[in-house]
């Protein structure tokens, strides 16, 4: 049996917390707001009473926020889906808030029965409709997305099973939605502020220029740009890396060449570690998706029949094996951002997604936010499982395709239309 967290929605303490949410959003979130076009929100609200389930982009840890604030735009109330970990948070605490605002456990990639049972239950018999993140990992940026697991759609097919036999005229939809974080006012000064912090972290500033006031001299007399800053702070981290992992730096190789070694270096070693075996054919983020789910089934895992000792040893290897999820976490960190991915479009959103990852590796902890953002919403067109049931075994493929498509048109729909901040 896996630790499972169950939904404990308590209508007066969600009540209490949409009235707070604007206060939350601008003291909280620094200043968060949310913005759907009335054609989003008329789209969505085609499903008044119906059952769906909801599938955002997964771009930043304050996804679930910017859906709640969302439920109070449609004036709904949305269950969640969130992964076991999260409920750990802040020693239980944040896990404790999630419950009572609908949220429950899944322990991904395992075998979670109580889980699963759960979301086929909500999706068939319940009031609310669902909201699950179908990327499966916090991309940290909003360009493009992860590849999408197929969960979403295998079970919002098993629960379609389900309605059918209680009602043969009712069906469930798929709801694609596209969350993309914009920055709408200037935010260069935070960015070299974040960059000088790590160049004075990694000593890059003693070893260039001798203090930080010679730095920020040339910084402001434009000698060393936003971009060369970022390369060169991205290189003395990989190289750092490099030696971590026992990877020679081979000065013949690209930075992407090198950043794709180390990629596999991680990997491997938290595969050997986990005694698990992962194909050199399969994607990098599947592999990672392998580990974790092998990582989090083992430490969530519970034996109702075992004794005090036996438990007593699993914890202990449970403990010394946690360091595993900074290793994916790192190797995921290399997967989404490349280098290059800030001079194809130097706007500040894109320098904030490297950053983000840069500082989670140097200085650990949630990314900060570094101003006032706008989070643009929009709402795809309703996927109807009915129409998807004669296709049979390729049905959870087609409909994920479907599902990624929708959400990376209308992340490129957004980005297009907003009007954008560059840096150099």
């Amino acid at each position: 049996m896996l630790d499972f967290r169950p939904p404990l929605d308590t209508p007066w303490m969600i009540a209490m917390v949409k009235l707070l949410m604007p206060l939350y959003m601008k003291l909280g979130l620094n200043d968060t707001t949310v913005s759907a076009s009335p054609e989003a929100l008329a789209r969505f609200n085609t499903l008044k009473g119906k059952k769906a389930l909801i599938c955002p982009n997964h771009s930043f840890r304050h996804d679930p926020q910017v859906m709640f604030a969302f439920a109070k735009l449609v004036n709904e109330d949305f269950n969640f889906i969130a992964a076991r970990e999260v409920f750990d948070w802040d020693h239980g605490l944040n896990g404790w808030w999630l419950q009572h605002m609908g949220c429950y456990s899944v322990v991904r990639g395992a075998v979670d029965r109580e889980s699963f049972k759960t979301t086929r239950e909500l999706l068939a018999n319940g009031k609310k409709k669902l909201v699950l993140f179908p990327e499966g990992e916090i991309s940290r940026q909003n360009d493009t997305l992860l590849p999408l697991e197929s969960g979403a759609a295998q079970m919002s097919f098993w629960a379609l099973s389900d309605i059918k036999k209680a009602n043969p005229d009712e069906t469930i939809y798929i709801v694609p939605i596209a969350l993309k974080y914009t920055f709408p006012y200037d935010i260069g000064s935070n960015i070299r502020e974040s960059l000088t912090k790590m160049e004075n972290k990694l000593g890059l500033t003693a070893e260039h220029s001798g203090d930080g006031d010679i730095v920020k001299v040339e910084i402001e007399s434009g000698e060393a740009s936003v971009r060369d800053r970022l390369r060169r702070v991205a290189d003395r981290l990989l190289t750092i890396l490099e030696k971590e992992y026992k990877q020679k730096c081979d000065p013949a190789l690209t930075m992407n060449e090198r950043v794709e070694k180390l990629r596999r270096a991680i990997l491997l070693k938290v595969a050997k570690q986990l005694d698990v075996e992962i194909s050199p054919n399969q994607r990098e983020l599947e592999q990672v998706r392998i580990l974790r789910n092998n990582l989090d089934e083992y430490i969530y895992s519970e034996k109702a029949a075992s004794s005090e000792y036996e438990k007593q040893i699993h914890d202990e290897h449970a403990a010394s094996i946690k360091a595993c999820y900074k290793d994916l976490d790192r190797a995921v960190n290399f997967i989404a951002i490349y280098d290059g991915y800030v001079t194809e479009h130097m706007s500040q959103e894109r320098y904030s997604h490297v950053l983000d990852r840069l500082e989670q590796e140097v200085f650990g902890g949630a990314p900060i936010i570094r101003g006032a953002r706008r989070v643009l919403i929009d709402v795809g067109e309703p996927i109807n499982l009915e129409a998807y049931k004669a296709k049979k075994k390729e049905a959870v493929a087609h409909v994920t395709d479907e599902i990624f498509s929708q959400i990376s048109s209308m992340l490129h729909g957004l980005e297009s239309k907003r009007k954008k901040v560059f840096l150099k």
